[in-house]
């Protein structure tokens, strides 16, 4: 046998070694919230908002996300929403959050818009 074909095989094995020893376990787990209420636990909320109207109330045991808001008027006002009286959104514009506002249960958003619709959207998680 020549020297470089033993070498050949041998860095050959060498290689499929480190690679097999490379591999990982597959593991099935939630990389994001976990999420129930259904097969579709997005849920969205929608009112004219005038001077500090109840726009959504959690009523249920999981946090609520708020992921979107979305005006009717996007002009000169500016929508508001508060919840135990402290703010949490105000601007003119749509906005969609990356990590969300958390709702807590039992929280109320309120929202003041001079009477234009204000919508809302998330999600449940626990």
């Amino acid at each position: 046998m020549k020297p470089n074909y033993s070498l050949s095989v041998g860095f050959l094995l060498l290689c499929a070694s480190i690679f097999m020893n490379s591999l990982t376990n597959a593991n099935a787990y939630p990389q994001g919230p976990n999420v129930s209420l259904g097969q579709n636990p997005i849920d969205n909320y929608s009112s004219p908002c005038n001077s500090w109207d109840t726009l959504f109330t959690n009523n249920t045991n999981q946090i609520f996300t708020i992921t979107d808001v979305v005006l009717t008027y996007t002009g000169n006002s500016a929508a508001t929403l508060r919840v135990n009286g402290q703010y949490i959104y105000q601007s003119q514009d749509n906005y969609g959050f990356i990590s969300g506002l958390k709702i807590q249960p039992g929280e109320t958003v309120e929202c003041s818009f001079n009477g234009n619709r204000v919508t809302i959207s998330g999600y449940y998680t626990h």
